[in-house]
């Protein structure tokens, strides 16, 4: 009878976890993050409110927790990052690189937003608030706000009209006609012009990109030192970071929500948020809206997942570990809409105007909407610093992921070249990327940076993951084939799958996809920034950044075929075809999971005697091919 060797943890010189609940954590911060709080409301206020609801969870059953698992999977079960792993499949190792690219996109613009976190931390110390006020510099002859700040049923006396001067006293609504607020120029309140004026001084647009924001450089340079600490240690201190990170934040969504829900005009918010607009459903960009935001949400085609999932031990249950992190991010998600569109509600209900009307749809939503909120709170001014200082640490954890997808996956490749060489300069590696995407970064922080980075957010982040995620699919479903790729993930979690995960990765997952790209192309609108329309020109620069990820794809297989030996056919056949080196990176593992062991590895955990009283273990039936002198290996990515 033969023994099964059981499989022990080996302490690798990449790191892992210090516990199976870091991990947990850690993917609920990159899943639960900046998204789900600032993108979603946005996205729910411009999609026709509650009908976005309806693509999106089925876009979240039917794609993105697939995805997520196949990704988390695909990840721990390799041990390596989002470029390493694709030994999976050689030819497709561009895939990875071109998950890389992205993250990277991703970390310069992310980063900005964090930054304005920060500026709104500091303010908050100032009594009163910065935009609770309209004469200030920065305001309009259009703003207005409220005398009383500690009254719930505000009349229309109690709203002000003010000058463009600063200290010039307020005219009373009374002197004003109630019409007013209904013809000629919008009026615009406090809280957003502070946002437009105080914070970003908005140029007029992507041609005028104005001159650097000191304020704004300085916030931005703290956004990345705080990044740069948290990940300095890779898993070993960003593990440690996300016990407070990933749950403080719900600390303060409830006092928020208690707040929100009594304020007069929150439920007509609520209702909106809700209520679908089924006439909604016939445009494609609200369907495509779902599908980048549950892929832009949970990190699936960005590459994050395979770097957290590749520090888990072997055993982990994937399954139950996507169900937790999904469903948290989605409620999540709903439980944060609920308190910006009470707030929403009332503001609304203050102005006398439509749910839709209230303030301009944009990425500024959260930096208006709840510090209206937080002005309302007993001791404003902590309230103000306890939201945004929530704001930083939802943002702060899916930033160092991000990042922390990026070093790995790196690293990982030029540790495969330099065995032993280059991972114990991982903190002088982060502290060079952390510099350079500063330096790279310091448009975002010009006044027309609000539109460097609506650009990056619309081209880099919507289009790429959705066909990197279709790729992946489609390369683990047919080439690597599915029936081998379930039977991985069995090795991992000891029990068999049901067809749900085989039918969705093989084929409803991926027509999902491709029909959501082919009616984005058909009802394609270009960028906006609120009521601003992108030219044709920076159309063309948002495009580019696009093709740049995805030229690696293409390059990469491109250059493998062209540089291997044998015929074209030969070459593809081996280029699909996993390397020896594909399986788990433990020997005991491998065993387990019907892989041969690979030589060389002298951990005495996996040294130890595994006696076999009958017959040796049966190896998986799979070809391996042996790109240890190819060119896969030297290329320089």
């Amino acid at each position: 009878m033969t023994k099964t060797a059981k499989s022990k943890d080996v302490v690798r010189a990449r790191g892992t976890w210090g516990n199976h609940f870091e991990f947990i954590l850690s993917s609920m911060g990159y899943a639960v993050g900046l998204g789900n709080v600032w993108r979603f409301p946005y996205m729910v206020f411009d999609n026709g409110g509650g009908a976005f609801l309806i693509p999106y969870f089925l876009m979240l059953i039917l794609a993105a927790i697939p995805v997520m698992f196949l990704e988390v999977s695909f990840g721990q079960f390799s041990s390596l990052g989002c470029i390493s792993c694709w030994k999976i499949s050689p030819l497709f190792k561009g895939v990875g690189v071109a998950m890389a690219v992205v993250s990277s996109y991703f970390c310069l613009y992310y980063n900005l937003i964090i930054a304005y976190t920060i500026r709104y931390m500091v303010v908050s110390f100032k009594n009163p608030l910065p935009w609770t006020g309209c004469n200030n510099t920065w305001n309009t002859p259009n703003c207005y706000t409220t005398v009383s700040l500690s009254q719930d049923n505000l009349t229309q006396e109690d709203v002000q009209l003010s000058t463009y001067n600063p200290g010039t006293p307020n005219t009373s609504f009374s002197e004003v006609n109630h019409s007013s607020l209904d013809s000629g120029p919008r009026r615009i309140r406090a809280s957003e012009e502070y946002w437009k004026f105080g914070v970003l001084n908005v140029s007029e647009g992507l041609n005028d990109i104005g001159s650097i924001q000191w304020p704004l450089l300085v916030s931005f340079l703290c956004a990345w030192i705080l990044v740069y600490l948290c990940i300095i240690k890779g898993v070993k201190s960003s593990g440690k970071v996300v016990y407070f990170t990933a749950t403080f934040p719900y600390f303060v969504l409830v006092v928020l929500f208690i707040r929100g829900v009594t304020l007069t005009g929150a439920m007509k918010g609520i209702l909106f948020f809700l209520t679908p607009d089924f006439e909604k459903l016939l445009s494609a960009n609200v369907w495509k809206a779902a599908a980048t935001q549950v892929f832009f949400s949970y990190g699936a085609g960005w590459g994050g997942i395979h770097t957290l999932s590749s520090y888990n031990k072997f055993s982990s249950n994937t399954l139950r570990d996507t169900l937790l992190i999904s469903m948290s991010c989605a409620l999540t998600s709903i439980f944060s809409g609920v308190v910006i569109f009470s707030i929403i509600g009332f503001m609304a209900h203050d102005s006398n105007q439509d749910i839709q009307d209230v303030i301009a749809a944009g990425p500024g939503l959260a930096f208006v909407a709840y510090p209206e909120a937080v002005s309302r709170i007993f001791v404003p001014q902590l309230w103000s610093f306890l939201f945004f200082f929530m704001l930083l640490t939802v943002g702060i954890d899916s930033q160092f992921v991000t990042l922390e997808t990026l070093i790995t996956a790196f690293i990982d490749e030029l540790e495969s070249k330099f065995p032993g060489k280059v991972r114990r300069w991982k903190s002088w590696i982060i502290l060079l990327v952390c510099t350079l995407m500063f330096l790279v970064g310091l448009p975002f922080v010009t006044q027309g940076g609000t539109y460097v980075m609506t650009l990056f957010n619309w081209y880099s982040a919507g289009f790429t993951p959705l066909l990197l995620a279709l790729i992946e699919l489609l390369v683990i479903s047919y080439a690597y084939g599915v029936d081998n790729f379930l039977k991985d993930v069995e090795s991992m979690l000891g029990f068999g799958l049901s067809m749900y995960w085989k039918v969705c990765w093989m084929f409803v997952t991926p027509v999902i996809i491709v029909g959501i790209m082919i009616f984005s192309f058909i009802d394609y609108t270009p960028a906006v920034n609120g009521i601003y329309t992108f030219p044709p020109w920076a159309e063309a620069i948002g495009w580019t950044l696009t093709l740049s990820s995805l030229l690696y794809v293409i390059g990469y297989a491109a250059f493998y075929l062209a540089t291997s030996e044998g015929t074209l056919l030969e070459r593809f056949k081996k280029s699909i075809t996993p390397t020896k080196e594909w399986g788990p990176a433990n020997n005991i593992d491998r065993i387990n999971a019907g892989y041969a062991p690979l030589p060389g590895q002298k951990d005495e955990m996996e040294t130890e005697a595994i006696q076999f009283e009958e017959a040796p273990p049966t190896y998986k039936e799979t070809t391996f091919i042996d790109v240890s002198v190819n060119t896969t290996e030297d290329l320089n990515v």
